[in-house]
């Protein structure tokens, strides 16, 4: 058996770069072991590879090009082709490439079929930059972002583009919103061993511009400059907004909310975690709405999952986790539990404790074992406003009576409502706090948000919200992938009729 060697052709306009690589490769073998510094040797063999890399992406992306005289996009006729030549920015950096374009009537919009088929974002940036780059405002800001893409050889990401990408990115989602959130719900397993799961939401302040705070930045002589590119392009749907009352300093704190579906399996431990963000709204429409499409989706594949309902004492928290329980019962064939956070019950508990025995270490014992007898005696809330009102009836109408007034009036709003039964929840190891959703507004928000010097417009601080999301959701390659797939549209070449 013979083999033969088939030797690849190079391309001519390959040859300076390749050869250069290899220059490059030898002339460092060339130096032997001693006085090297191989960070300097990495940093320029990978120039060397980009510059290859950019000749490679040059013929990958007009490949997808058409010299046609007419084409044909979403059963239009395109014609009027003309050629020009644009960057396209690429995880090698920016590569120019001569694309056709093509006009309807000689004027009006321009379609570039390399733009189409490839499903460029923003029509000028491919698939892997722009989900690098919306990672990376998910995890830190524009500046530290772009100092990031320069250590790692990625050129043409400049702050400027890592704040208006992004942002042209989630305005799209935004558009497209329901439909891409119900794509997602799809591709998103639920957790085989999960035997419940728990729904909970959360508030967290963030700094926010406001409707008259002051512009940052460069202000045009004219007093006036172009709407961002994400408001020129897409249609993100109107809302009340808190920031539009803000005051004349413009800067004020707002209340984002976060909710998460939290799986855990017979044993209790966790199976994951959906999480969701959005940025201030009254009454966190949005917020609360997207929870029962993610719930309500679960319970169409897995009915039979137990459902805890969890949160501090916030009003209006539990009253939007009863109406979630409302609109579930019909279709729902697991078990349904209210659990005010363990947590906060304890810190009602403290107060009371503080409040007979003052500092003294009885206080700490006496507060324990109210948390203990509420959390693993049936009936234990019950036991705890007994002790409450004993002590509560042997004091004087002070400053401390009032406090015993407050706490026994919280457990026993809690209790009636059927928030309290902890030993319940203990035997069938179901959560009993709302540390999963605490921790969200920390991570999601807080870590990355709570900065100083901070402050976000809406759609700025969606923009971050939406990426982190996905990203501890696991979902973060199925967001993009979806929003990719935007971007792509079929041309197809229109042959000309031939004369009889």
């Amino acid at each position: 058996m013979s083999e033969t060697t088939t030797t690849m052709e190079i391309p001519s306009e390959w040859a300076p770069d390749l050869a250069a690589l290899v220059a490059y490769v030898r002339e460092v073998e060339r130096r032997g072991g001693e006085g090297r510094d191989l960070r300097v040797e990495e940093r320029g063999l990978a120039q060397k590879l980009f510059a290859v890399g950019r000749c490679a992406m040059s013929k990958l992306i007009t490949a997808a090009d058409t010299k046609a005289a007419e084409v044909e996009c979403n059963g239009v006729l395109w014609g009027n082709r003309r050629e020009a030549t644009a960057d396209v920015f690429t995880m090698f950096g920016p590569v120019p490439v001569p694309r056709s374009t093509y006009q309807r009537g000689g004027r009006g919009r321009v379609l570039v079929p390399i733009e189409a088929r490839l499903g460029l974002f923003e029509g000028r940036y491919t698939p892997a930059l722009a989900r690098a780059m919306s990672r990376a405002v998910a995890v830190m800001p524009e500046e530290e972002g772009t100092e990031l893409f320069e250590e790692l050889g990625v050129a043409g990401v400049s702050v400027s583009t890592l704040h208006r990408i992004p942002r042209a990115i989630a305005a799209r989602y935004e558009e497209r919103k329901a439909i891409i959130d119900a794509e997602i719900r799809e591709r998103s397993p639920i957790p085989c061993e999960a035997v419940a799961v728990q729904v909970a939401l959360d508030g967290v302040m963030v700094p926010q511009d406001g409707q008259r705070a002051r512009p940052r930045g460069r202000v045009p002589k004219d007093g006036e400059s172009d709407p961002p590119r994400h408001e020129h392009h897409y249609a993100i749907p109107e809302r009340e907004l808190p920031a539009a009352n803000d005051g004349e300093d413009g800067r004020a704190w707002h209340e984002a909310s976060v909710g998460t579906l939290h799986f855990v399996d017979e044993l209790g431990k966790s199976r994951g975690t959906t999480y969701l963000g959005r940025m201030p709204e009254p009454k966190k429409l949005t917020l609360t709405s997207d929870l029962l499409a993610e719930l309500e989706s679960i319970l169409e594949e897995r009915p039979d999952l137990d459902v805890v309902f969890a949160s501090d004492g916030a009003p209006m928290h539990w009253t939007v986790l009863e109406e979630f329980a409302k609109a579930i019962a019909p279709k729902h064939s697991g078990r349904c539990y209210f659990a005010l956070d363990f947590f906060h019950a304890s810190e009602y508990l403290t107060k009371a404790a503080k409040a007979v025995w003052g500092d003294e270490p009885e206080a700490k014992v006496r507060a324990a074992q109210w948390g203990e007898t509420l959390r693993r005696v049936d009936g234990g809330a019950e036991k705890v406003l007994g002790s409450l009102r004993y002590f509560r009836d042997r004091m004087a109408r002070t400053a401390q009576h009032k406090i015993l007034e407050d706490v026994i009036g919280y457990v026993t709003e809690h209790a009636q409502a059927g928030r309290l039964d902890y030993p319940t929840l203990e035997r069938l190891f179901l959560p009993i706090g709302s540390g999963v959703v605490e921790a969200a507004a920390k991570t999601l928000v807080s870590v990355r948000m709570k900065r100083a010097g901070a402050r976000y417009s809406q759609h700025g601080g969606q923009t971050i919200l939406l990426y982190r999301a996905a990203i501890k959701s696991d979902r973060f390659d199925a967001l993009m992938s979806i929003l990719g797939a935007t971007y792509v549209t079929a041309v197809k070449e229109v042959t000309p009729l031939r004369a009889a």
